[in-house]
């Protein structure tokens, strides 16, 4: 084991640089690519474009110090993320995911920049804390999330790029500054803090490949109120997983397993019970919450080839619309003021954009006549007419095409 080091000098007089031990390093690997044969919608998890589909905020609540997590997403492992810690830490888990959720409600408060000024209180009122060590914890969050290092290698999605980045990236989520306030402090910073108490305050920029998405946007958009009185972690991820799988249907039908990889849980024989327990105790917080309508495990042999069945009601729909509605009229009203550095037009300038993603491809596609389906290029064109004009234009036109007695040519439509 290394030994702290103290004024020790070379002979040519030269000082050794002062070194601690933080302890032994370890290296975890997960393998949470799926069989094919597991998922319900083939398309779904590797042309995610949501940072909900990436494990971000670990869901292990007896990881170590020092402990470098990789995530593989695929079998030939070249489809991975890896999740490194700062020297002597731990990776980001569920104290720093509600810290991370705060901080997005915050940011698009304080007008969608990317770098805004927060205090502790702030963040404690956001994430609802009552701890009277708030402030520590707050801290040590921030430092967990700018100080981890996250190498992306197939995985992040750009919405810049309209894709997954085929080299490697590697990020933090975001950087933090601590300030303090006093009388030489800069006024324009003096001015944000409304509350004269203020002795601190916490500079956050996120980092640039999560900001243009966040700003850009994907098709979901999610109630941070809601996500917060989420009590579980898993079942927070499990609520996010969901939204995206389901798009608008009022049933889904999914593997078990591919949740428990997706989430992701653990999944080893000695340990398989508890897993799904933990899986069925997170479906009921959603259950008495309201966030669904109901499930039901479907076991027919053994849980490795069991489905989950979910279900909604038409009310869920209009939440999720009115949620999307709201937050397309509140950013618009932000963007009008706002000068993006990363783009060369002014957004206000810009139309909104619209990313057509799998799932919506794969609900028009399955509408269609079957002359339209045997079509290799349907799926482009599908794409490009949904970012060209909508999705429920889309889906109407294709809708009509299946109406029709005879259709010689889908791609006129």
């Amino acid at each position: 084991m290394a030994k702290k080091i103290n004024d020790l000098i070379h002979s040519d007089g030269t000082d050794f640089i002062e070194t601690i031990d933080t302890g032994p390093t370890y290296y975890l690997e997960e393998d949470i690519s799926i069989d094919e044969k597991y998922i319900k919608n083939k398309a779904l998890v590797r042309m995610d474009m949501n940072i909900v589909q990436f494990p971000i905020f670990s869901k292990n609540t007896k990881r170590k110090k020092n402990e470098i997590t990789t995530y593989f997403f695929n079998k030939n492992r070249d489809t991975y993320i890896t999740v490194k810690p700062s020297s002597g830490e731990l990776i980001p888990g569920e104290g720093e995911e509600r810290v991370f959720i705060a901080l997005m409600k915050l940011m698009k408060e304080k007008g969608m920049t990317q770098e805004f000024i927060v205090t502790a209180k702030e963040i404690k009122d956001a994430v609802k804390t009552h701890s009277n060590n708030y402030i520590s914890e707050i801290k040590r969050a921030l430092l967990r999330l700018s100080e981890t290092s996250y190498n992306f290698k197939n995985t992040m999605y750009s919405n810049e790029m309209n894709a997954i980045l085929k080299e490697e990236v590697s990020t933090p989520i975001l950087t933090f500054k601590s300030k303090k306030l006093d009388l030489s402090s800069n006024e324009s910073i003096k001015n944000t803090i409304k509350d004269g108490r203020i002795r601190e305050v916490y500079i956050i920029r996120i980092s640039d490949h999560f900001y243009k998405n966040i700003v850009k946007r994907g098709y979901l958009v999610y109630d941070s109120d809601i996500l917060l009185d989420i009590n579980s972690s898993v079942s927070r991820t499990l609520y996010m997983l969901i939204e995206k799988i389901r798009f608008e249907e009022l049933y889904v039908r999914e593997s078990v397993f591919a949740l428990i990889k997706k989430i992701p849980l653990k999944y080893e024989k000695k340990t398989l019970s508890t897993t799904i327990k933990t899986l069925e105790k997170a479906f009921n917080e959603l259950k008495q919450k309201h966030l669904i309508k109901d499930f039901k495990f479907i076991k027919t042999s053994t849980w490795l080839e069991s489905d989950v069945e979910i279900y909604f009601d038409e009310a869920h729909n209009i939440l999720k619309q009115e949620r999307f509605d709201e937050d397309n009229k509140e950013l618009k009203n932000i963007y009008n003021n706002l000068a993006i550095s990363f783009t060369e037009k002014n957004i206000e300038e810009a139309e909104p954009v619209i990313i057509a993603t799998n799932e919506m491809i794969f609900e028009i596609l399955e509408k269609m006549p079957s002359k339209a389906k045997t079509l290799k290029s349907m799926p482009k064109i599908i794409k490009e007419a949904i970012e060209n004009y909508g999705y429920e234009k889309v889906k109407a036109v294709a809708i009509y095409m299946s109406n029709q007695k005879k259709v010689t040519s889908p791609k006129a439509y």
